[in-house]
């Protein structure tokens, strides 16, 4: 579930990914019923010898796995079980964006101008991969439509989203981490501020902060010293939870000629931060103005500058990177389409029920409290999480999507760095989960005889660092992807 820092992904480049042939089944068409094959025998005995023998019964294990080709259970392990699935939370909010909005609906940042009245509104309404650049280049558009003689106020409209800024269940002390962000209709750079601190000219001398973006609604108070070549790194930057004054401290030392420490940190009111570097965009163009107030409503006004980013980008990065200001933003436009109202999370998962309640698939044990799974209070079960990736699989108006989306094992995003130079590398596609005593891992993977298979794990209630747990999950899907019928 955590990122370590807003990266620098093009959409191009994530879905610049081959996609296997689409399975025949047409769209809502059940797979074929499950059969038992006396192949499987064994690797039920390999599979339960690790989840029984290594995990239980001091940690919750709830795994299975099916065949997208006939349907069938190839291993099972609590698949009823309720619990957390951390980032794979995103699969459902995904997957019913894509089929409710489709991943062409267009998020739209606009600037419109009030003329009587000489105020300029910046609305967002969820972009949540806005950036300074492209604040610059809606002020570069708007500069052109805007009178040079006179001064405008300039204001934000917020009335897209409700004025909730976290999820219901977050956890208080994860506030200043970058992955734990606000949530604002009018975002910036996720929502967050990256730190970078390098060292002085020469041993004990202040080292250097810079800030990204640069903004004097970030006040910066510095401690860090450089210390001696060779000396350990113990450079720490943060803001103290509830802080609404957006103070943050640095403090440590960093070695002489050492590399830069780079920190990513979440921000108060990211919305207020976004208003000042457009109006500061808009007076390097020669328009005067003043204001900077937020939750304005845009009157009926003259449109001068548009930004317009698909849905399915918003889908790709979240995925990919497990962005949770994405998967959150995605979560309140379903609200907001399903009500004509500003867009809340609640909203949005009422209509998450009711994509998967078309399905087919119980909602009765299902509960949602947000879109990207930082809550404790979200809960399923594998099953659940199976049936949805088997109704993604039969749905070709969203898997192509869904699919490149996925992280590649040994390839890119989450599962990037993980088994690397195994028969799982470029294989297994996955959308990972992670959160103190909690590691979940569900996708697609094809079998050594390129059968496509299903599979959810979400392995809870462990202590001490998740390392082990990782190694099991990687262990289980080495053997699916070895499997020989």
């Amino acid at each position: 579930m955590r990122i370590s820092a807003p990266i620098a992904v093009t959409v191009a480049a994530l879905l610049a990914v081959c996609v296997p042939t689409f399975p025949a089944q047409a769209s809502g068409q059940t797979p074929p019923p499950p059969t038992t094959s006396p192949a499987l025998s064994p690797l039920h005995r390999e599979l339960d010898g690790i989840v029984r023998g290594e995990l239980s019964p001091y940690t919750n294990a709830a795994i299975k796995v099916t065949s997208l080709k006939t349907g069938e259970t190839l291993y099972e392990h609590n698949p009823r079980l309720l619990v957390t699935p951390a980032s794979n939370q995103k699969l459902f909010t995904a997957a019913t964006a894509l089929s409710v909005l489709g991943k062409e609906r267009e998020v739209i940042t606009t600037v419109s101008v009030d003329d009587a009245r000489g105020t300029i509104f910046l609305k967002g309404c969820g972009d949540s991969l806005l950036t300074a650049r492209d604040l610059a280049g809606l002020a570069t558009a708007a500069s052109e439509k805007l009178e040079r003689n006179r001064t405008y106020r300039v204001v934000a409209d917020l009335a897209c989203f409700d004025d909730l800024y976290w999820g219901k269940g977050w956890m208080w002390d994860d506030e200043p981490e970058s992955d734990e962000m606000y949530i604002a209709p009018l975002a910036i750079d996720h929502n967050t501020v990256t730190v970078t601190v390098t060292p002085g000219k020469k041993a004990n001398a202040p080292a250097e902060v810079a800030l990204t973006p640069e903004t004097p609604l970030v006040t910066v108070k510095n401690w860090t010293v450089t210390g001696g070549r060779g000396d350990e790194v113990t450079v720490k930057a943060t803001r103290r939870p509830g802080d609404r004054e957006n103070v943050i401290t640095v403090s440590g030392v960093i070695p002489a000629g050492g590399d830069a420490v780079v920190k990513h940190l979440s921000v108060w009111k990211p919305e207020r931060i976004a208003l000042a570097i457009f109006a500061d965009a808009l007076r390097a163009r020669g328009i005067a103005v003043t204001g900077l107030d937020t939750n304005f409503t845009t009157p009926q006004s003259r449109v001068i500058a548009r930004k317009k980013r698909p849905l399915g980008d918003l889908v790709a990065f979240g995925l990919k990177e497990s962005d949770n200001l994405s998967a959150e933003s995605l979560i309140k436009l379903l609200g907001m389409v399903s009500t004509g109202q500003p867009g809340s999370a609640e909203d949005g998962a009422s209509r998450i029920r009711v994509y998967l309640d078309k399905l087919g698939i119980p909602t009765d044990k299902l509960f949602v409290a947000d879109g990207s799974g930082v809550s404790r209070y979200n809960l399923t079960n594998v099953e659940t999480i199976i049936r949805l990736l088997e109704a993604i699989y039969r749905d070709q108006r969203i898997y192509p999507t869904v699919y490149n989306a996925l992280p590649v094992a040994g390839r890119d995003g989450t599962l990037a760095h993980r088994m690397a130079g195994t028969p799982a590398e470029g294989n297994v596609r996955g959308k990972t989960g992670n959160m103190t005593g909690v590691s979940s891992l569900s996708g697609y993977l094809h079998t050594a005889d390129g059968e496509p298979l299903a599979f959810s794990m979400v392995i809870e209630n462990f202590a001490g660092p998740a390392k082990p747990v990782l190694e099991i999950q990687e262990r289980i899907l080495l053997i699916l992807c070895s499997f020989h019928r």
